[in-house]
């Protein structure tokens, strides 16, 4: 059974007294038995150490006073350079210990073996900074997120002083680091800042990793995160995936960490007594002070973020699309009106009118708006900044809607004028000539939806029959469709006419008889 610290300690204090106190008697006193007692009071002398040095050591030393560690004889075989190894495994994936030590084996015959080279890596990997022990492969990640600390931005009018938001980016491999300054966090300058540090890496990795906050993870939930939907189309265009670090899991984006304080530190420390006036004007100097900062050499690895960036990332990156990602604002679960119209900042869309009452989502760009339904593009509409107004497709509306849409006179007559010149005329009478122009427009509307009932042709050949027969009001007009009348065959021949008889007089006996008598 293990002895407390404590009561070791007390064993060792009276041991050093000189001899006042016998081991029995320290055995009695602390209820240690005397062959503990005995085994420490043996190993006191070769200790080479007094009580008074004893006790100020803290309690893992203190035992490794009384562990007698055995002296390893130090190699002369060659060992391995475990930075290059190391520099070779982020490179390649594929790359084992196994592999490494083989080719290194083959040009160094007596030096450690397999064994030996792990243990030795191993060793070194753990004397390594922390972020090392993560081994991200080339092209494979970048963490994203904003830095806690803030860009003064200074208005030439005496303004109060505007803070800037200072966006930070680090590749998992090379730590290559890209920055900029951006008005807030909202989603627009989110976007505006992932797709500048893609053009400034020129290609864009296989995995983009932010912190969780609410332009890149709308909520958390047991499934998972929740992707803002604007930053999960760019990730989309961009043909990479999103995957943000765990809550409350620092290590996930260790990069991002290590990026955010030394840009801090580098970069806007640096700059905490200039005065700027603009976002450019500050973001000019950012990039001129991180490319020193990427320029610099890292200790770890003798070499810069730039170098280890054209040796490991950039190779590997994904090639940049011909055109960067235009950004376009999502909302999702928008319930259609009662007309089907949907809101959007003050102004109403039209919608096909089969999709009153369902949930549709919005996607608005900067010159247009796109709204979908299921999955599917219902519609499409310029941008207006008319706060109460409505844009609408004529398509949308329902056949009854559309009937009232339509009911002005000058678009029915045009309507008429395309069937035909026996529909104008018609038309005319009622719109024209009609005293009541209320009463004409009615009628028109109603002659025009027997149009589209029964097609534009019979239409056209009804009008032509009511308008020989001078009989053109709706009502007429409906019992030709009905009746057929304008296709009976005794009416469209031509009247012969009457037949004389001997017993009727004609107008020559009338032109005789009047002569006659003058």
């Amino acid at each position: 059974m293990a002895i407390p610290i404590f009561k070791r300690r007390e064993i060792v204090r009276l041991l050093c007294m000189g001899g006042e106190l016998s081991n029995r008697r320290i055995s009695t006193l602390l209820g240690v038995s005397s062959g503990t007692i005995n085994m420490i009071a043996s190993q006191l002398p070769t200790l080479g150490m007094t009580w008074e040095q004893l006790k100020v050591l803290d309690d893992n030393a203190f035992l490794g006073a009384f562990i007698k560690k055995p002296k390893s004889a130090e190699s002369n075989r060659p060992r391995p350079d475990c930075l290059l190894w190391h520099m070779e495994i982020e490179r390649d994936k594929d790359v084992t210990l196994h592999l490494l030590w083989e080719e290194w084996h083959a040009e160094h015959p007596d030096g450690i073996s397999y064994p030996q080279a792990t243990r030795l890596y191993k060793q070194w990997l753990k004397k390594q900074r922390v972020s090392m022990r993560k081994v991200h492969h080339p092209g494979e990640r970048s963490f994203v997120d904003f830095a806690g600390r803030k860009l003064p931005i200074y208005d030439r009018g005496g303004n109060p002083v505007r803070y800037a938001e200072v966006f930070v980016a680090a590749l998992g491999a090379s730590s290559y680091s890209f920055c900029l300054a951006v008005w807030s966090q909202t989603i627009a300058d989110w976007i505006l800042c992932n797709v500048k540090m893609l053009e400034f890496f020129g290609g864009v990795p296989r995995i983009i990793t932010p912190d969780n906050l609410k332009s890149a993870v709308t909520k958390v939930t047991r499934e998972g995160p929740h992707i803002n939907p604007t930053y999960a189309e760019f990730a989309e265009y961009y043909d990479t995936a999103i995957v943000p670090a765990r809550v409350r899991k620092p290590n996930d984006k260790g990069s991002a960490e290590v990026a955010v304080l030394i840009i801090q530190r580098w970069i806007l420390a640096a700059l905490r007594h200039r005065q700027f006036h603009s976002l450019e004007e500050a973001n000019a100097e950012i990039q001129r002070l991180l490319a020193i900062f990427n320029n610099k050499e890292m200790k770890a690895y003798k070499l810069s973020r730039r170098e280890r960036f054209e040796i490991l990332d950039k190779p590997a990156l994904k090639i940049l699309p011909d055109t960067a990602y235009e950004y376009a604002a999502w909302r999702l679960k928008v319930r259609v009106g009662d007309n089907y119209h949907v809101l959007h900042e003050g102004h109403y869309y039209s919608v096909p009118y089969a999709i009153a009452h369902a949930f549709v989502d919005i996607r608005a760009g900067a010159k247009t708006i796109e709204i979908i339904h299921n999955g599917m593009r219902v519609a499409t509409h310029m941008l207006s900044n008319m706060a109460g107004g409505y844009t609408t497709n004529p398509a949308h509306l329902s056949p009854n809607h559309l009937q009232y849409a339509e009911g002005s006179p000058d678009q029915l007559l045009q309507w008429a004028a395309a069937v035909g010149p026996a529909t104008e005329r018609v038309f005319q009478h009622h719109l024209l000539q009609n005293r009541h122009l209320a009463n004409g427009i009615r009628a028109a509307c109603a002659i025009q939806k027997l149009g589209r009932q029964y097609g534009a042709d019979r239409l056209e050949e009804v009008c032509e029959y009511a308008a020989r027969i001078h009989s053109m009001s709706h009502s007429s007009i409906l019992s030709i469709f009905r009746s057929k009348a304008d296709k009976r065959p005794s009416l469209n021949a031509k009247a012969e006419p009457p037949a004389s008889h001997v017993n009727v007089r004609g107008s020559d006996y009338y032109k005789q008889t009047t002569g006659e008598e003058e």
